[in-house]
């Protein structure tokens, strides 16, 4: 099939459509996904590459292709499976092994010869406006085969860490590497996309040799993430949540000069109230000046605060009402100064893990404090700009409106999908869950 819907968007559950073409790789479909058939069996699909002969002339256009009907969609165990065949498959892999080895051996020179490990890509669909970060900001080792949780109760084993002093407690994961082999793992590697607070590179070793994996290809390996990965399918891809978009977005001083941005968070009251106590908390310990980083609860008892609520909803999308309909959370934090801005690359990354593993929330964004949401119907901040000497008119695409949706529910539309599909359908707040 030509086309397919997202079942997650700022529109609401199943509301946007995709062509097969818009799809630029195996990448960016498991950013997209769950992706369903169109129509009324909302049957899970999965998107297939074009192939092109020797000549590079098309021998197949991509397309999207349904999964097996009788097939159960459990994604915890789904994810299990597909982590134990990763871990089997590295073990069997000496390929595998010496380009982990090597990549980490790599990251810890630089680190021990006070050396950057710059990335950067641009995502046209979010922003005009590139993504830059340092993989080894804040680090003080690496760490091979380190384990992790999911906020759905599974364990995973990161090939590559990057690790930093922690905030109370425990190391600090920075970044991720992961080495990838012919095996695509595309719901395990969907899933960690989806609730990771950090940078996750993903390096391609399919059809390498032992000759060809050598530190001079480590280094190659892991400097090509400076590069564009917008067009077609590249070695190394670097895969970073929409919740860290703020803190990498290389964004003009034109467009903030107060340099003060602002996330809108909707979810249960509990969560609310537990997300103030640690955000004021998690200020403090990384030294912000008294009133820098404002925690607020926004809430619907008069009508002044209602009208402030339910602007705050209009930006994050027309369902804000099913996460919370009488309050929410807003923070308004400094912008990082720069790329070397550690202070806020620390508060940013552990503001989005408690947020993604923590708070089962959904995340809206300003990206100045008070701008003016007056195109409820953009699912991008649009900002419009008059250069005088010039006599012109410019609009800059800044970057989402919503920028995180709860794991959880993401887990129980897909379960969902599969007894609605096997009982005969049902209603999209059935599929929702809630």
């Amino acid at each position: 099939m030509d086309e397919a819907v997202v079942v997650f968007s700022r529109k609401g559950l199943f509301q946007t459509r995709i062509a097969a073409r818009e799809v630029r790789s195996r990448e960016h479909a498991r950013k997209l996904w769950p992706l369903v058939a169109p129509g009324v069996t909302q049957q899970l699909v999965t998107w297939v590459s074009p192939s092109f002969e020797k000549d590079k002339k098309l021998r197949r256009r991509s397309h999207f292709r349904q999964l097996p009907a009788g097939r159960t969609y459990d994604l915890k165990a789904q994810f299990e499976e597909e982590e134990t065949n990763r871990q089997r498959a590295v073990r069997e892999s000496p390929e595998h092994q010496r380009a982990k080895e090597l990549i980490a051996a790599e990251l810890s020179r630089r680190l021990a010869a006070g050396l950057a490990m710059p990335w950067a890509f641009k995502d046209a669909d979010a922003s005009d406006y590139s993504l830059e970060g340092n993989l080894l900001l804040g680090a003080d080792h690496v760490a091979t085969e380190y384990p992790l949780e999911t906020p759905f109760g599974s364990r995973f084993r990161l090939g590559i860490a990057v690790l930093g002093p922690p905030i109370q407690s425990e190391p600090m994961v920075l970044a991720g590497v992961e080495i990838e082999l012919g095996h695509a793992f595309d719901g395990r590697k969907a899933l960690i996309g989806k609730s990771l607070g950090f940078a996750l590179i993903s390096i391609d070793i399919t059809e390498m040799t032992m000759d060809e994996i050598t530190p001079q290809w480590a280094e190659r390996a892991l400097t090509a993430t400076t590069r564009s990965h917008e067009q077609g399918r590249r070695q190394t891809y670097v895969y970073l949540h929409d919740l860290l978009y703020p803190l990498y977005a290389q964004l003009p001083t034109f467009l903030d000069r107060e340099q003060r941005h602002q996330y809108l968070v909707f979810s249960d009251d509990a969560t609310l109230h537990r997300l103030v106590g640690w955000m004021n908390l998690l200020a403090k310990i990384l030294g912000y000046p008294t009133g820098a980083v404002a925690v607020a609860i926004v809430n619907g008892k008069s009508e002044q605060s209602r009208k402030m609520l339910e602007r705050a909803g209009q930006v994050v999308g027309p369902d804000w009402e099913q996460f919370n309909n009488h309050q929410c959370l807003r923070l308004t934090v400094p912008r990082p100064k720069s790329p070397a801005d550690l202070q806020a690359h620390r508060f940013h990354m552990t503001m989005a893990r408690l947020l993604l593993s923590h708070a089962d929330a959904l995340v809206g964004y300003k990206y100045r404090n008070g701008v003016d949401n007056n195109h409820p119907e953009d699912d991008v901040w649009i900002a419009h700009r008059w250069i005088a000497d010039q006599n012109i008119h410019t609009h800059h695409r800044v970057l989402p409106k919503r920028l995180a949706e709860p794991i959880n529910r993401l887990m129980k539309v897909v379960s969902n999908l599969q007894r609605s599909h096997d009982s005969g359908g049902a209603s999209i707040a059935e599929l929702g869950g809630r």
